[in-house]
């Protein structure tokens, strides 16, 4: 809003708010420490200390990336607000990722952060190797949350048609569904799925297409709360950054290469 309705670009003032915000959210979730687990808004949300765990280091990640890419965006001349918009936006989907208690939230979650992911991929829309691995990472992105989807479908059908983890738990026990060739199936396509967004061998192969064409990628750390329902995936994402040589950032690619 400031950016828009301001004259005059301050981007120490961006990178200020930016900054605020995320100290801010990590003093209140400190202050939440201890406290007892709880449920909200209407069974979608989840509060715990093992969430909050993951919940900190997202915020750590992305106070500690914003200053290490002033120089970066400093060098390439690209907008500053877009990129603390899609980092911000990231972080958001990756702390509701980690306290989701529904599939919905779960999906809507991971998709707000992977989209932002996108984004930052093809931030240097001038440079055709950008573009590439854009494209590339939207098809791969797009065809591994489809595959997702699927397996939540057969998990919904497989659980009398709940969406809550609890209950999708129950629902497996009264309807003596837990030992099915569809919970396999919906186990198999998560999996899947989950592994595509993770890079996971053997469904890496996009990864080093993606990475080549960009000038920095950022994969925010996250907890898929999936693990409360099945033993699923509590696996934290890493923060990748290209470093930056004095050559400028088209040199620094083939120096670091």
């Amino acid at each position: 809003m400031i950016d828009s309705t301001s004259d005059q670009k301050d981007i120490p003032w961006f990178y200020f708010i930016s900054l605020t915000s995320l100290v801010m959210s990590i003093t209140a979730l400190l202050f939440r420490w201890r406290e007892e687990p709880m449920i909200s808004f209407s069974g979608n949300f989840q509060t715990n200390n093992f969430n909050e765990i993951f919940q900190f280091l997202i915020l750590l990640c992305s106070t500690l990336c914003i200053p290490l890419s002033v120089e970066y965006i400093e060098c390439t001349e690209m907008a500053i607000t877009e990129f603390l918009l899609f980092v911000l936006t990231a972080t958001l989907g990756g702390m509701f990722l980690c306290g989701a208690n529904d599939l919905i939230t779960i999906f809507v979650a991971l998709e707000c952060f992977s989209l932002c992911s996108y984004l930052l991929s093809g931030y240097t829309k001038k440079d055709v190797r950008s573009n590439e691995a854009t494209m590339k990472y939207l098809l791969m992105g797009g065809a591994s949350s489809s595959i997702l989807v699927h397996g939540f479908s057969w998990l919904y059908g497989s659980s009398g048609g709940e969406i809550e983890l609890q209950e999708i738990v129950n629902g497996l026990i009264n309807t003596q569904m837990y030992n099915s060739p569809g919970i396999s199936i919906a186990l198999i396509f998560i999996t899947v799925g989950i592994g595509f967004k993770l890079s996971l061998a053997p469904s890496h192969q996009w990864t080093p297409d993606v990475y080549e064409g960009v000038r920095f990628v950022r994969k925010i750390p996250t907890s898929l709360s999936i693990s409360e329902m099945l033993g699923f995936f509590k696996t934290p994402w890493t923060c990748r950054r290209e470093r930056l040589s004095p050559l400028g950032p088209r040199h620094s690619f083939y120096l670091f290469k």
